[in-house]
Formats: structure tokens, C-alpha cells, sequence
């Protein structure tokens, strides 16, 4: 799924599958390392890019945050023990923004939780965790593995996310009926803005 055009030993970094779109749209052409890939700096300039995010959009590659699938019975209960969020009310097909502290109170890390079902759920974070997460699952069903390299991620940044995703999907969409390429819930958004008019 990810890109490496060359041995490891000649490329140190590596690429995400947006890499070549960002490295045309990035005007001043710098890369950072993160987490082992290279990804773009600054595209135009901090500001510009700033004041884009808080009043309009920002599209983000966030391949090189570190994700693990954690799955088994205990999937669930070791996550409401590892992280301060009651993640019980999370349901699947839906995210949440967790953290993590040690056993007095200090904080770890942060990042995000993907339910994918009751045994199943992947978490992104910008650091690596594997030892914290193995030595808190001890005494849990759970398995814990390290999926970074399977999963390509963007994110969108935005003052209306779902408006901007509507509008990006309905684009990209080669159907008649921009509607039926909307998740459930924006289409459920969109129908209440048409009922108020």
C-alpha cells in the first residue's frame, strides 16, 4: 500500500501514498521526518496555511501516526482501563479522542480511538506505545499489533467538515445523485437543513 521506491538502506524515509500530490502542490518544497516518513512542512507558508484551517479547509496526511489494532474479548474493558474516556459510548463506525496516563496520573500520550466493532478498534497516536500498551494488557484478552504500514489516512481540517467533505465527494462522484455518496449522517444533515428552509 505504501510507496518505497528504493531499498530502505538508500531512502531511510518513507513515502506516504500522497506523497508526489503534496510534493507538487508544496510551494517551497520541505519535508520533515515524522515517525519515519517524509511529509511536507509547510506547503505555502504558516500563516496562510493557518488562517486556510480556521476559515475554510486543510486536507492533512496523517500516514505516519502510529497505529495499532487492538482487538479480542477484552478489547473494550482493556481500553476503558488504559485511556481516561469511558469508551463504552463510543460506538462502532465511530471515533474518539482519547488519553492515556501512568498509574499516577500522568500523561502519556493522546490520540484517536476507531471502533470498529465491540472486539476490534485501531488506535492512532503520533508516538510509539507498543511496550506502554503490551505491559497495560496484561491480564486482558487482547491482541495487540502495530499497523502503521497497512493503513493511509488524511484528515480534514475544518471550520464545517461535513459542508467541505459534501461538496469534495459530490465532486469527485460520478453519480447522478450526489446524495447517495454522503455517509448517513450527512445526508441526515443535509435533509434537516432542506426541512428548515
Amino acid at each position: 500500500m505504501l510507496t518505497v521506491s528504493e531499498p530502505h538502506y538508500r531512502q531511510p524515509l518513507l513515502k506516504t501514498p500522497f506523497h508526489e500530490r503534496a510534493r507538487a502542490a508544496s510551494q517551497l518544497d520541505s519535508f520533515v521526518p515524522w515517525s519515519g516518513y517524509t511529509t511536507v512542512d509547510v506547503f505555502t507558508s504558516v500563516e496562510q496555511e493557518y488562517f486556510a484551517i480556521r476559515n475554510a479547509s486543510s486536507l492533512y496526511d496523517l500516514t505516519p501516526m502510529v497505529k495499532y489494532r487492538i482487538a479480542g474479548a477484552d478489547a473494550l474493558r482493556f481500553l476503558n482501563r488504559l485511556v481516561t474516556r469511558d469508551l463504552s459510548k463510543t460506538g462502532p463506525g465511530r471515533v474518539a479522542y482519547a488519553v492515556w496516563c501512568n498509574d499516577e496520573g500522568h500523561l502519556i500520550d493522546d490520540g484517536t480511538v476507531f471502533c470498529m466493532a465491540t472486539t476490534s478498534t485501531v488506535c492512532a497516536t503520533a508516538e510509539r506505545q507498543l511496550d506502554w500498551f503490551t505491559a497495560s494488557a496484561i491480564g486482558f484478552d487482547v491482541e495487540i499489533r502495530e499497523i502503521t504500514e497497512e493503513i493511509a489516512a488524511l484528515a480534514v481540517q475544518a471550520r464545517l467538515p461535513a459542508e467541505c467533505c459534501r461538496r469534495w465527494v459530490w465532486r469527485a462522484s460520478s453519480a447522478s445523485n450526489p446524495s447517495s455518496t454522503l455517509c448517513s449522517r450527512c445526508r441526515g444533515r443535509r435533509a434537516g437543513r432542506r426541512r428548515s428552509r
